[in-house]
């Protein structure tokens, strides 16, 4: 059994949590570290069984009974908590956006190499039943060659954000390009995890809606091995999913979070319903399987680089009207 800290107790924190403790014979969050020791949080903290800590996340990380810890913290603070719990031989579990950019990914990444640790990047989609199921479809070949992939995750937290003036999820600093941070990057890594490293981006942020933060932002993608892509997302929409890859021989499209259609050329579209599953906790669990099997990455090196590559380049193509490349080679 993995023994966990969780920094962060927020919204999403709080879901982390409620994912495995109790319903997992993988992992147990023991500690909790948050800003906000409200009362709210000191009680869900003791119906979950969690110890709140008061000291310093460095204190906390020197604690033996801690093996591995899960960052559920505003994205600026990723790069430097990273490099610190690896220095400490803690094993991590983080949210995304890994890091803002790519000399901070880099840099984390050396850190938890130079230290023998597990990394995770709580990329949750790919643990989903229909995701999965591509990735075998793709190494079937029975697609062809593929040309386009287009991908859109959209809904309505910006309503729910608004709503609490403290949130850090408020600042532009945090929460660039709208919902990419919490929401579009689900579509980028997945895209990535099909196609490999994007090669550059077009991105168009605006607010058509919201005064103080983007709340649509679209990308057009060019992959190195030469396809051509595309993702959207916006906050401020009802609840949307979807993901499409445009193959010579098929095309397969993926709707909501459980339902498949594989058109093959000159055949009927054949739709599966996939049974959907706590992605949360298996990504959870799946990160204490790599600690306990030696598995020090759950998604490649370079994946995790390019996609925050990505998200550096994206805010630099906005703002300038231009397509930007990504360095895709580390320092």
């Amino acid at each position: 059994m993995i023994k966990a800290l969780i920094v962060g107790l927020g919204w999403w924190g709080k879901t982390l949590v409620d994912s495995v403790q109790s319903h997992s014979d993988k992992i147990e969050i023991r500690y909790g570290l948050t800003r906000t020791n409200s009362i709210e949080t000191q009680n869900y903290a003791q119906t979950k069984g969690i110890n709140l800590l008061t000291e310093s996340y460095t204190e906390a990380l020197k604690r033996k009974d801690i093996d591995a810890v899960i960052l559920a913290t505003p994205h600026s603070q990723h790069h430097h908590q990273i490099k610190l719990a690896a220095s400490f031989g803690k094993h991590i579990a983080c949210e995304k956006p890994f890091t803002l950019n790519r000399n901070d990914a880099v840099s984390a990444i050396e850190e938890v190499v130079r230290n023998n640790v597990t990394l995770s990047v709580l990329y949750n989609r790919r643990f989903n039943p229909v995701i999965i199921e591509i990735q075998n479809l793709l190494k079937s070949d029975k697609l062809g060659t593929i040309i386009h992939i287009e991908s859109n995750f959209s809904g309505d937290s910006a309503f729910k954000v608004e709503r609490n003036k403290d949130s850090w999820r408020v600042s532009p600093d945090e929460s660039p390009l709208g919902s990419m941070t919490n929401r579009g990057l689900h579509c980028v890594d997945t895209l990535v995890s099909f196609c490999g490293e994007i090669k550059s981006v077009f991105a168009i942020s605006s607010n058509r809606v919201l005064t103080n933060l983007d709340d649509t932002t679209s990308c057009i993608l060019w992959f190195k091995n030469g396809v051509t892509g595309y993702v959207g997302t916006s906050n401020v929409t009802t609840p949307f999913w979807w993901l499409k890859i445009f193959g010579s021989e098929s095309t397969v499209e993926m709707r909501n979070y459980n339902t498949l259609i594989v058109h093959e050329r000159n055949k009927k579209p054949q739709i599966q319903t996939f049974n959907e599953i706590d992605i949360e906790r298996a990504e959870l669990e799946a990160f204490s399987e790599n600690i306990v099997n030696g598995v020090k990455f759950s998604i490649p090196k370079n994946q995790i680089i390019n996609v925050s590559s990505f998200l550096e380049a994206s805010i630099k193509s906005s703002n300038l009207k231009k397509i930007i490349d990504l360095d895709l080679e580390p320092n």
